[in-house]
């Protein structure tokens, strides 16, 4: 695993030969300048400016992982406080919680990475005072199901279900492993385990296999193939058609060109564009590949259900960027991370499905990845980044392993931009002031808009 990553490294350096393959130096938070004309307007709602966060353990620092509430206002006295924390001790230090989502009715659910605790139902209420909580953790029973990574809510045939896509599938020894699990969105229980190893299915036929991004429209959903979740034992090139009628894959789709680390392109992200996103758009699939550098579009005709050859919308290794991860929007945007050098981009929503710039790209941290977005204090509009790809480092930098990729696209901080014109605000450097990593924001109570999946 440790000469895989560490190869790959070498191999963006030698791509890019700039300096982010060193780590980060971060500057300290500051306050927004007092000469900001922005209105003086009082926020009734301060949830807004809040996140839940889901907050890494350091072993070596001697921390505990933790869910946490986390003001994120730079115009707060209590910038970058956390206001409530509720520690995961029983959650492998190395194999924590991964990533938050919000159900259509306000539960919320962590995947992880523990192969005991791959998805999870959180707690989180208000106390007598009103005050945010988080009260609790439930693992769920996943059928056996491993490493937890993206969920998704959707209709189909007039019922609805939580879809959850498994890096492990049903074994993380398994060398092709992977599966999206099925589950009643009421009970939590486990409807159906969807599952195409590549070694079980005839050659040819459609596989999953490392699913990690997830995104449906109408009958048909998409699931990326990302990275075995070892880190080592291999790397996929493509997206999986599910047909929800019958919950099987029916087409498999590479999205690759040049590899500019000599790995496979590792599809990381996926987001089907319909119209519920975009008045009026043509439907098309667009998918970030992490190892590749991309990002691609894959043109939808929903009357035939059909999908058109992929066509790459984005290059990184010509832009000078690497390590595309996630996608997000507000009513107006689409914002693209990039883990290398750390950077989110802007694009004109209503011109998707082509990448149309709008704004000047946000300079964050190295391992940009979730993003979320806020009023502040004052009514400025704001925009959080949080900068880690995941929490695993060097151990001379007292980070749990010793996966030294992994700790060049950790800046362990979150960045406050103004949306207006992308200005960094502000930063709160996590492994500095509290000993611990970041690894996932969402608004609190799920009050940012947000497309994603």
């Amino acid at each position: 695993m440790k000469r895989f990553l560490s190869s790959i490294l070498l191999s963006v350096c030698v791509v890019f030969v700039l300096s982010s393959c060193s780590k980060e130096v971060e500057k300290p938070a500051v306050t927004p300048s007092s000469e900001a004309s922005a209105p003086q307007v009082d926020n009734s709602n301060s949830e807004e400016t809040q996140a839940i966060a889901l907050l890494r353990g350091l072993p070596t620092l001697n921390t505990v992982s933790s869910i946490a509430i986390i003001e994120l206002d730079p115009e707060s006295e209590n910038f970058g406080d956390i206001l409530s924390e509720f520690e995961t001790p029983n959650i492998n230090i190395n194999a924590p919680l991964h990533h938050i989502y919000y159900s259509p009715t306000g539960r919320v659910y962590a995947t992880g990475l523990d192969p005991a605790c791959s998805l999870a139902e959180v707690g989180l209420s208000r106390d007598l005072t009103g005050t945010p909580q988080i009260t609790g953790l439930e693992c769920l029973d996943t059928g056996g199901q491993q490493v937890g990574e993206d969920i998704m809510w959707h209709t189909v045939n007039d019922t609805e279900y939580m879809y959850v896509t498994f890096l492990g599938g049903t074994g993380v020894e398994q060398v092709d492993a992977g599966s999206v699990g099925v589950f009643d969105p009421q009970s939590n229980a486990l409807v159906k385990t969807i599952e195409a190893r590549k070694s079980l299915v005839a050659e040819g036929e459609p596989f999953i296999m490392y699913p990690h991004g997830i995104s449906a429209y109408g009958d048909r959903m998409v699931v990326t193939s990302t990275v075995h979740p070892d880190l080592a034992s291999g790397v996929g090139n493509s997206i999986t058609v599910i047909d929800l009628n019958t919950f099987t894959a029916i087409q498999n789709i590479v999205v690759e060109d040049s590899k500019p680390v000599g790995y496979p392109s590792s599809p990381v992200e996926v987001l089907f564009l319909r119209p519920s996103i975009v008045e009026d758009v043509e439907p098309a699939v667009l998918v970030n590949t992490m190892f590749g550098f991309e990002t691609w579009k894959v043109p939808f005709d929903a009357a035939s259900k059909t999908f058109s050859k992929p066509v790459k919308l984005y290059d990184g290794a010509e832009q000078g960027t690497g390590v595309p991860l996630e996608f997000y929007g507000n009513e107006t945007e689409l914002f693209i991370s990039h883990g290398i050098p750390g950077s989110v981009k802007r694009y004109d929503l209503a011109s998707l499905p082509e990448l149309v710039t709008s704004g000047p790209d946000l300079v964050t941290g190295a391992g940009a990845h979730h993003i979320i977005f806020f009023p502040s204090k004052t009514g400025k509009q704001l925009v959080a980044v949080q900068n880690n790809l995941l929490n695993l480092g060097n151990a001379k930098d007292n980070d749990p392993t010793d996966v030294d990729f992994m700790a060049k696209l950790n800046a362990h901080t979150v960045t406050v931009h103004d949306l207006a014109d992308s200005k960094r605000l502000a930063t709160i450097d996590f492994k500095q002031r509290y000993n611990k990593g970041i690894d996932n924001i969402e608004s609190l109570f799920g009050s940012g808009f947000t497309h994603h999946h």
